[in-house]
């Protein structure tokens, strides 16, 4: 079963990992990529496939402290996939800030390598 759809953006962030049935401790990992439909986190933790995991994602000034519940569909030596379930309004929310900061970050990356090409003006590099 293909399990990925949607883009898949660079979102590196920290979290903390736990199983939804609350058994087991939690572990800490990196959230490595991230699309609408699950994400990628870097770990030392090898979860079976179809355990359902919360992956808590809380931003720097601690103001947003969000659990994206999910099922495991692939794990490997770097770390383990997640299809994402039962996702609320501010879960969707957060996801599209990921994207959108993507996309303005590589925006604003391919205005600058633009800028430094010989033959392109700036006014011609902000068009992109």
């Amino acid at each position: 079963m293909e399990h990925r759809h949607g883009e898949r953006v660079r979102a590196l962030a920290l979290v903390r990992v736990c199983r939804s049935d609350r058994a087991g401790e939690c572990r800490a990992g990196l959230l490595y990529n991230i699309s609408q439909d699950g994400i990628f986190v870097l770990s030392n933790m090898r979860p079976a496939i179809n355990t359902g995991l919360d992956v808590y994602i809380q931003s720097a000034d601690n103001r947003i402290n969000l659990c994206l519940p999910g099922q495991v569909v692939h794990a490997n030596g770097h770390g383990f996939g997640l299809m994402f379930r039962r996702l609320n309004t501010q879960n969707r929310w957060l996801i599209r800030l990921f994207h959108e900061n993507y996309r303005t970050t590589a925006k604003r990356q391919l205005i600058d390598d633009r800028q430094g090409v010989p033959g392109i003006s700036e006014a011609g590099a902000s068009f992109f």
